[in-house]
């Protein structure tokens, strides 16, 4: 903390003014320790999310990890003013971690959490939130936050900046948190930077930047294409219901995915995307988390799509499909899938 910016002095007193014991953090493991007990601390994290320290990635260990209740996901890394990495660098390394994140997938996520003690996910989080998480892993929906004793106009700039370049539902911040030390006292000055940035991407957006199943089958150009969704759901609404999840999940417009929980469980077969003209596309999920990358159980559904569960997944033209042996492909896949 720089200059004179607290004083102290005990009430009553008629003495002069004084600078506190301390003025400083101890060290970056200092700061570390104060906001991973007390992540709400930090700017856009609700009460009652979790925290661990030093997670593991393959980009190396994240400082603060945090999960909120909802299943959004948080990056932090601590920098002191005296460290004498350039800001520029320190955002490169918040942004490298959330895509080894991403890169590593949800497995490793849950393993690494597990090694660092963190609380135990499965009874934390809801089973809605729970698929929220993975899912945003999986998509690299992560915010990222760098906590800090000084915010400077280097790190301002850098913060707007990548709130303008970056999707509306990621939020990119700074926590200015100073701290001093008098006696048996500790103080903390927080300030945060960004919040106010990472409102504005989102004003106005609601769900509806988020497909609804009605906008997603009016997007359709063909209407043989409309009939396909509409078997589809139809099919869906029949099948047994075997856990609590949604059955379905809605990506952002225009070209995200609808997921299809055939037994409302977390893990799903497939998606249906549109592509730019408008053309239903049946996509596998053999590719979209990291513990099933490649599963055996995916086999009958990618053959069912004329590709190899081994293989990378792409979109296929839903009008090209047996709907009855893909289906029945799905069903079996979303049950196994979801055993693990």
């Amino acid at each position: 903390m720089a200059g004179h910016s607290i004083l102290v002095r005990k009430i009553g007193s008629n003495e002069s003014w004084s600078e506190p014991d301390n003025s400083a953090y101890e060290n970056e493991a200092h700061l570390q320790e104060l906001l991973a007990k007390d992540p709400a601390r930090l700017p856009g994290i609700p009460e009652g999310a979790v925290a661990v320290r030093e997670l593991n990635t393959s980009a190396g260990p994240i400082d603060i990890c945090v999960v909120h209740p909802d299943g959004e996901i948080t990056v932090v890394e601590c920098k002191l003013s005296k460290n004498s990495e350039k800001r520029r660098m320190v955002i490169g390394q918040v942004i490298d971690y959330a895509a080894a994140l991403r890169f590593d997938g949800t497995k490793s996520f849950h393993e690494s959490w597990a090694q660092r003690g963190g609380e135990d996910l499965d009874g934390f989080l809801d089973p809605e939130a729970s698929s929220s998480l993975d899912e945003n892993i999986a998509s690299g929906q992560i915010n990222l936050c760098l906590a800090v004793d000084q915010i400077d106009s280097d790190l301002r700039r850098l913060i707007e900046y990548l709130n303008l370049v970056s999707r509306d539902d990621v939020k990119v911040t700074a926590l200015q948190l100073a701290y001093a030390k008098h006696g048996d006292l500790e103080i903390l000055i927080p300030s945060t930077f960004g919040m106010e940035l990472a409102g504005a991407k989102s004003a106005g957006r609601s769900n509806q930047d988020r497909w609804t199943w009605d906008e997603f089958v009016d997007s359709l150009a063909q209407a043989a294409d409309v009939e396909i969704a509409q078997e589809l759901a139809r099919r869906l609404d029949q099948a047994e219901i075997l856990g609590s999840h949604g059955k379905l999940w809605f990506g952002s417009k225009p070209r995200g995915g609808v997921f299809f929980h055939i037994h409302r469980q977390r893990y799903c077969p497939f998606q249906l995307w549109r592509n730019s003209a408008g053309q239903l596309l049946i996509y596998g999920n053999w590719r979209q988390w990291s513990n099933l990358r490649g599963d055996q159980r995916f086999e009958d559904v990618a053959a069912a799509l004329g590709q190899l569960h081994t293989e990378g997944a792409k979109g296929v033209a839903a009008s090209t499909v047996d709907l009855d042996v893909f289906w029945a492909a799905a069903v079996e896949c979303d049950f196994a899938i979801n055993q693990t």
